[in-house]
C-alpha cells in the first residue's frame, strides 16, 4: 500500500523518527570501527549537547541506541538533558568489519586485494572474513526499529545510530531504496533526520539537519 491509499483511508496517527549519528569519536588514523568502537571526541560530547537543545522542539519520548562506546555515551547525554528513558538495543550496532576490524582502508586494500575487489562488485552483499554484509545489517536493525516504531506509536523517539543503521531506517520510509544504494544518502556527525510515519509508510522530512 502507498502513501496515497494510506490517507484515502482516513486519518492516521503521525510517529516520528528521529535520526542521528554519534560522534565525532576519537579516530585521527580513519579506521574501519564497529562493536565495542571508538570513545566519543570532546566535540562529539559538545555535539550531543547542542543536539539536546535542538530536541527540545520535538515530541521525544525515548533514545534508543547500541551497547557501543560512542552510540552509548552519546545518546545518554542526550536522553539525560531531555529527561526521558534510554534504551539499549544491540541489533543497532554498526556492521561487524571482522578480520578488519580496527584497519585502515588502505593497510585492508593491500593484504586482501582480491577480497576488495569483490566487495567493489557487491557492496551491499559482500562479507569481511569474519564480518558482516551491508544486507546482514539490514536484515537484523530493520525488524528492531519497526519494533521502537509500534512501541511509540503516534509519539517520537530518537535513535542514536550509525552510517549503516540510519539508511537502514531511512529505507523504512524509502522502500524503492536497495541496500547498494545507501551510500547515497550521507549521514554526519550529530546532525538530526527526520522521518514521519503514518501507520507503515514513512516521509522524510529532512536529512541531516545542523
Amino acid at each position: 500500500m502507498g502513501m496515497l491509499a494510506h490517507f484515502l483511508a482516513g486519518p492516521h496517527p503521525k510517529t516520528t523518527l528521529l535520526l542521528t549519528r554519534a560522534g565525532p569519536v576519537e579516530n585521527p588514523e580513519h579506521l574501519l570501527y564497529s562493536h565495542p568502537g571508538l570513545p566519543l571526541a570532546a566535540e562529539g560530547r559538545q555535539a550531543a549537547r547542542a543536539l539536546a537543545r535542538r530536541l527540545a522542539d520535538y515530541p521525544v519520548r525515548a533514545v534508543y541506541t547500541a551497547d557501543s562506546r560512542a552510540e552509548l555515551e552519546f545518546a545518554r547525554l542526550v536522553a539525560e538533558a531531555l529527561g526521558v528513558p534510554l534504551e539499549v538495543r544491540p541489533a543497532l550496532r554498526e556492521r561487524a568489519w571482522g578480520a578488519w576490524e580496527g584497519l585502515a582502508f588502505g593497510e585492508v586494500e593491500a593484504r586482501w586485494p582480491e577480497l576488495v575487489r569483490d566487495w567493489v562488485q557487491d557492496e551491499a552483499g559482500f562479507r569481511p572474513p569474519g564480518g558482516e554484509s551491508v544486507r546482514d545489517v539490514w536484515a537484523r536493525a530493520c525488524p528492531c526499529l519497526e519494533a521502537v516504531l509500534a512501541a511509540h506509536r503516534g509519539q517520537g523517539v530518537l535513535v542514536v545510530g550509525n552510517c549503516t543503521v540510519n539508511r537502514a531506517a531511512l529505507a523504512l520510509a524509502l522502500p524503492c531504496l536497495p541496500p547498494e544504494e545507501g551510500l547515497r544518502l550521507e549521514q554526519d556527525y550529530a546532525r538530526l533526520t527526520v522521518i514521519e510515519f503514518y501507520g507503515s509508510e514513512g516521509v522524510v522530512k529532512a536529512l541531516n539537519l545542523g
